[in-house]
């Protein structure tokens, strides 16, 4: 044996001595590997944490995963492949659960877990459990990783408001004021899915002609028709033109049951699931929920002959419950084509825990979810301003999710409109965009403000009452943000879904990035993405790769 060989073989001993001295001192290296499946946070073994388990059986493991997917998909069908996913996901769930219930069971008998919540659209489950039981959960073989809930616990239904009284009486009354305008809202519907646009006879905003809607309408008779938009936002004004948009389940009726048995009872329009309650109608204040539905479906109502709808014909199915598991479970078990989300976390340290919204995101978009949002408010040097690379926070820093920034009228970008990029490099089971090679956000760009929308009159001065319905609800212009451009993202897709229904979800964002027009730098860029966003060109586009029939071959 040679001296190099010596001196190798010596080097090595002193190496894994040194490391066995760590190891007896309780070093890091002394960590049981299961610990890696353990997010920060959760090592006090008397106290209680929420949580969230993964399990490791998921359709989209992680990051690489999507990718691989989409490649092997591109050509399915957007409604098929939701059917595939859909019982995909619970079979998954179900599998998954089977192996661990044993062991929860028990933790539970003991107190050390409580209120538990299964989920599917991530397979795992939602529950509090205490530092220990938080170490045996992550050691079992079906567990991926336990995060902790760093938002709005997810592993039970509030009861926000139950206890209040309305104007002094108590619940019950408001119950039964709520029954009685559910049970006007549905005299007054009607399916108006095949009603003509009249388009001579109304009034169209600037916005709404200039994303393109007009043309996509006119030329390429895409107006939304048979889309249902699932809005995550704070409610929906009861006034004609917005309760004419509703989506209806059809396989529920308002009696206290649940006839469709899909868990929810009378969830006509949608459902509340931060009361845990049928009543997703009416809000408060501006109603952030009517302008966005407004900009994305509002009919002319009553005296009212101006629509604001970018997809006029489209429906709108009211979910309440911002960042809950549960609306995204709701959305793609009801049918729901595009969810417009109005909730973002800035300056809040999500750690791990935003790799669990992108997989339920991916999830959702292999199952025919398209998701959309403003890229937020951010930029400048306002109060609310945050250090560009922070300025787009989850959800809408996802990669499937699209982002859109926000122009003013004159075509001057909106100086609070948030800009990229974002990265991916710390999150466990995401690793796909570091640094040094960032996501590029937004992805397109809407309109910022200036254009009526559907709110309360005489709110705010300075704001402008364009047409005025009954208990002070009607037109205004006044209100802006890029909560307002990502509604333009969720009409123009509405469009293109109506067009070609079955073009899958990650292929409609990317034909909406392709036909965008480029402003700003030559190019995608961290200001304004792909470009502002043109409708009809994004239809025709869609309409370009619709599967034609093939032709019979002639006999003989």
């Amino acid at each position: 044996m040679n001296r190099s060989t010596l001196l190798l073989l010596a080097g090595c001993y002193l190496f894994a001595q040194s490391q066995a001295g760590l190891r007896a001192l309780g070093s890091p290296q002394d960590d049981n590997p299961r610990n890696e499946k353990i997010d920060t946070g959760l090592d006090q073994e008397n106290r209680r944490y929420a949580i969230f388990v993964r399990m490791r059986n998921q359709i989209l493991p992680d990051g690489k995963a999507y990718k691989e997917f989409c490649k092997k998909h591109t050509n399915d069908k957007r409604r098929k492949l939701r059917k595939w996913v859909l019982a995909t996901l619970r079979k998954k769930s179900d599998k998954s659960w089977k192996k661990v219930e044993p062991r929860v069971t028990a933790l539970e008998k003991d107190n050390a877990i409580q209120d538990r919540l299964r989920y599917w659209i991530v397979n795992g489950f939602a529950c509090t459990a205490t530092g220990k039981a938080v170490k045996e959960l992550a050691a079992l073989d079906s567990v991926a990783f336990v995060y902790r809930q760093r938002l709005t616990p997810q592993h039970k239904r509030s009861a926000r408001g139950r206890g209040r009284r309305l104007r002094g009486r108590p619940i019950r009354s408001r119950a039964e004021q709520q029954k009685q305008v559910m049970e006007r809202v549905l005299r007054d519907w009607r399916d108006d899915s095949d009603d003509p646009l009249k388009i001579d006879e109304l009034t169209i905003p600037w916005n709404v002609e200039r994303i393109g809607a007009v043309d996509a309408w006119k030329n390429e008779q895409a107006t939304g028709k048979n889309v249902v938009i699932g809005l995550i936002d704070s409610g929906l004004l009861v006034t004609p033109s917005l309760m004419q948009a509703l989506w209806r389940n059809k396989g529920e009726k308002l009696n206290g049951k649940d006839d469709d048995g899909n868990g929810y009872v009378d969830d006509i329009f949608g459902y509340d699931f931060q009361a845990d309650s049928f009543y997703c109608l009416g809000d408060r204040g501006i109603s952030h929920g009517s302008i966005c539905a407004g900009i994305m479906v509002g009919r002319p109502g009553g005296d009212n002959k101006l629509i604001t709808g970018i997809a006029p014909r489209a429906r709108v199915m009211v979910l309440r419950g911002m960042g809950m598991l549960k609306t995204y479970e709701y959305a793609l078990m009801m049918g729901a084509d595009i969810i417009s989300m109005s909730y973002m976390w800035v300056n809040r340290p999500l750690g791990h825990y935003r790799g669990l919204f992108r997989t339920a995101h991916e999830h959702l978009t292999i199952g025919g979810i398209v998701s959309v949002g403003g890229a937020g408010n951010f930029a400048g040097n306002g109060p609310r301003a945050a250090p560009k690379g922070k300025q787009i926070a989850t959800p809408k820093d996802i990669p499937c999710v699209i982002a859109a920034s926000g122009l003013m009228k004159n075509g001057n970008k909106a100086p609070a409109s948030s800009e990229g990029p974002c990265t991916w490099d710390d999150v466990k089971f995401f690793t796909d965009f570091p640094k040094w090679a960032p996501l590029m956000k937004p992805d397109v760009t809407g309109f910022f403000g200036g254009y009526p929308t559907w709110t309360r009159t005489g709110l705010r001065r300075g704001w402008r009452t364009v047409w005025q319905g009954e208990n002070r609800i009607g037109l205004v212009v006044g209100p802006r943000g890029n909560s307002f451009s990502g509604p333009h993202a969720g009409g123009v897709v509405a469009l293109m879904l109506s067009a070609n229904p079955d073009l899958p979800a990650w292929r409609v964002k990317e034909v909406l990035e392709a036909s965008c027009k480029d402003i700003g730098k030559k190019g995608r860029d961290t200001i304004f993405g792909a470009g502002l966003m043109q409708a009809q060109e994004a239809v025709k586009a869609v309409k370009a790769l619709r599967v034609r029939p093939r032709a019979k071959k002639r006999s003989g």
